[in-house]
């Protein structure tokens, strides 16, 4: 991955699963947290951008930190343009008042870039239906508008969940091979999805062999979908 695409796919993730944080002090910090099957992915990230990662007691998560100031500013720097979500861009904007960086409102989102191959990294979900066959990939947030600008590169539909008081976008089923294409060409540095994204085309390719219409090898595709569902869930 460029580092350039580095950046916006880092972005992405931050939105989902990241906070900028400044301390009583005045001085700021990035953190992101994800659940212990996901610790690689903060591991490449302290790879690229210094950091510290360490396990939380008592829970299965992990939390990646960059407070050094040095890398700090050059990770804030290369970030500009790439914080999306109004909540972080909040947090952003006061962390780059602090170090003296000029805010850059970003563009709109395109299909060429990684930000949401970052955001599907932090709030994706896979999921397959073993009654009706039906193959989901979802994105929840609070926010529509960003929900809105990801339906349109890569259409779907967008619902609103009651219970949780969250909006929902998702595509079914084929309709989410133009999504397939993105992650190939935009890496979503997750080895745990990664698999699921691996399990979910040789689910579709089952379908498209009309698997769950032939008693036998609807049999074995239950199967898979039995283990894919039990092996990828967090």
């Amino acid at each position: 991955m460029k580092n350039f695409k580095f950046y916006e796919w880092l972005g992405g993730l931050i939105d989902a699963d990241g906070e900028f944080y400044i301390s009583k002090s005045g001085y700021g910090s990035i953190e992101i947290t994800m659940h212990i099957k996901e610790i690689q992915t903060l591991y490449f990230i302290k790879s690229e951008c210094q950091g510290k990662v360490t396990l939380r007691k008592g829970v299965n998560v992990a939390r990646w930190r960059l407070h050094k100031q040095e890398p700090l500013i050059e990770t804030l720097t290369k970030l500009l343009g790439n914080i999306r979500i109004a909540k972080r861009q909040i947090q952003y904007q006061k962390i780059c008042k602090i170090y003296d960086i000029d805010y850059k409102i970003p563009h709109l989102l395109t299909y060429d870039n990684a930000w949401f191959s970052g955001f599907f990294t932090g709030k994706g979900c896979i999921s397959i239906n073993k009654t009706n066959f039906m193959a989901v990939i979802s994105v929840s947030q609070k926010e529509k508008d960003i929900l809105e600008n990801i339906q349109y590169i890569f259409k779907g539909n967008i619902s609103f969940d009651i219970s949780l008081k969250i909006w929902i976008w998702q595509c079914n089923n084929f309709d989410c091979e133009y999504l397939l294409t993105y992650f190939e060409k935009n890496n979503i540095l997750n080895p745990y999805k990664q698999a699921k994204i691996r399990g979910f085309k040789r689910f579709l390719f089952y379908k498209a062999q009309k698997y769950h219409l032939d008693p036998l090898k609807r049999k074995r595709l239950l199967h898979f979908i039995k283990k894919f569902n039990s092996i990828y869930s967090l």
